[in-house]
């Protein structure tokens, strides 16, 4: 299931306002703007409709409209809140209602073995879609599933480098859907049909990279500290030439950044379990040619496989000149509100800018932008 489409809104009539007007998203999406725009904000929200799907936990006011696309099926999903209340939600397959409530908590769900809408009462704290009942309701296992494969990483961040995991090996590739990279890890690394090919294009990316290693693993008991307990198991890595551990503690930030993205994205690629992994300031703290060479990884991954949606963020020339325009998601916020143009909405324009000579930063940094801003 793909995010296709999404349109957000926060305090409405208040002076918090914000809200993120409709656009669509790729497979592979890069949102570029000036600082304080909105990028960090968008990816949030994307994150916090899959945390209020998997947990029904509410932000403030938050109210949404989005689009999935799963095969050749449509899904819509509308949800609005106040204070942290529903006052409506609708979820329609295609041309079918199957969820529709108001704001008294009462509406109708679409009940599969029954073969009609059934009615219901649920508080107006709790979210309708947020029922598990593979019989009853199969069309939310995929909006669940969906939402469990959310993943937020901020490159900027320590991306949890000084937390181990627990493991129990009776739940063995259950890890995969850990936020830590070293569960993640230990599933691709356990899973018989799949673990020497994970194990070796980990390696063979990280080398890609810049970073010469002949192994990657897992081990319990390597570090213990405030945040690591004596048996959590911790990512370890042993350099060409070495025979050393380098834990993932005396991992410089960026090479343990890189790697975790890498292992998430290559688990979910080989696989073959779909995945959305948002990426805020992609390659903040690497440098240009390693920052340039894992963009490039994750991109070709991405392409090669229609279960992953990859969207990253970045206001650094560099990434930008080394992303086609095609995947470009370009924000301009005016007060509290953002607009997006993008290839989808904008094609005539991307593709005119193409045979300019220029530099892809050099969209945003002539005046060229403004003719495509008038357009919207």
């Amino acid at each position: 299931m793909i995010l296709k489409t999404i349109e957000y809104h926060e305090y409405l009539n208040d002076g918090r306002y914000w809200a993120i007007k409709p656009f669509e998203l790729g497979r592979i999406n890069l949102f570029t703007a000036k600082n304080a725009t909105g990028k960090t904000r968008t990816l949030k929200a994307i994150n916090w409709l899959s945390t209020i799907i998997k947990d029904n936990v509410f932000n403030d006011h938050a109210n949404y409209s989005v689009e999935f696309i799963d095969d050749s099926e449509k899904y819509s999903y509308i949800i609005n809140n106040d204070d942290k209340r529903v006052t409506s939600e609708k979820l329609i397959r295609n041309d079918k209602v199957l969820i529709h409530r108001e704001s008294t908590g009462k509406g109708e769900i679409y009940a599969a073995q029954l073969g009609k809408n059934i009615e219901f009462q649920i508080p107006e704290t709790v979210i309708a879609a947020s029922r598990v009942d593979t019989l009853q309701y199969p069309f939310l296992d995929r909006l669940h599933n969906w939402a469990k494969s959310v993943r937020l990483y901020a490159f900027g961040s320590s991306m949890k480098q000084e937390n181990g995991e627990k493991i129990d090996k009776e739940w063995g590739y259950t890890y995969e859907n850990s936020e830590n990279s070293v569960g993640v890890y230990y599933a691709g690394s356990h899973i018989s049909n799949i673990k020497e090919k994970f194990i070796n294009t980990v390696i063979n990316s990280m080398n890609a990279i810049g970073y010469n290693l002949d192994e990657i693993n897992v081990k319990q008991g390597l570090l213990s500290n405030s945040d690591i307990k004596n048996d959590d198991y911790t990512l370890f890595v042993k350099e060409n030439g070495r025979n050393a551990k380098v834990t993932q503690n005396a991992m410089s930030q960026g090479m343990f950044r890189a790697l975790s993205i890498i292992i998430h994205i290559t688990y979910h690629a080989i696989a073959g379990k779909p995945t959305t992994i948002l990426i805020d300031d992609i390659g903040e703290g690497l440098d240009f040619e390693r920052s340039t060479k894992l963009i490039k990884i994750l991109i070709e991954l991405a392409e090669k496989n229609d279960n992953i949606q990859l969207i990253m963020s970045t206001n650094d020339r560099y990434v930008m000149n080394n992303v086609p325009l095609e995947y470009w998601q370009i924000i301009r916020r005016l007060g509290g509100e953002c607009t997006v143009i993008n290839y989808q909405n904008s094609k005539e324009k991307f593709e005119e800018f193409k045979y300019s000579g220029l530099n892809n930063f050099d969209l945003l940094a002539t005046d060229y932008i403004d003719s495509i801003w008038k357009k919207i």
